[in-house]
């Protein structure tokens, strides 16, 4: 599944600064368990190019993350499914239904209320 046609690059900051800063592998947001896995740090301001990190983000580095991949429970009943949110689009797998989808990204919006 993927979802394009927004700008998601708020969801992008907002879960690589929360598990940065707490320093936590996993969290629950409502009724989905979030693993993170990596990101994708880019070498500088104007350069596509940079590297997939399996580690924390440092704090200089989280204003250069392009997307970020996660592991989460909740979208499919007993399986883990694959997330990677980039700035314009969350690609899912396996392949879920679009309403799910939706409403997964709905719940993340609502949980970046606090952080904005």
């Amino acid at each position: 599944m993927l979802l394009t046609g927004e700008d998601y690059s708020d969801l992008v900051t907002y879960l690589t600064g929360l598990f940065s800063i707490k320093k936590i592998p996993e969290i629950l947001v409502d009724r989905f368990r979030i693993r993170y896995v990596s990101c994708f740090i880019m070498d500088g301001p104007e350069s596509s190019e940079g590297e997939l990190a399996e580690r924390f983000p440092e704090d200089d580095e989280r204003d250069r993350i392009k997307f970020v991949n996660f592991e989460v429970v909740g979208l499919h009943p007993e399986k883990k499914s694959t997330v990677t949110i980039n700035w314009d689009s969350i690609e899912i797998n396996p392949d879920i239904d679009r309403k799910v989808a939706v409403d997964f990204v709905d719940v993340l919006d609502r949980s970046t209320f606090r952080y904005f």
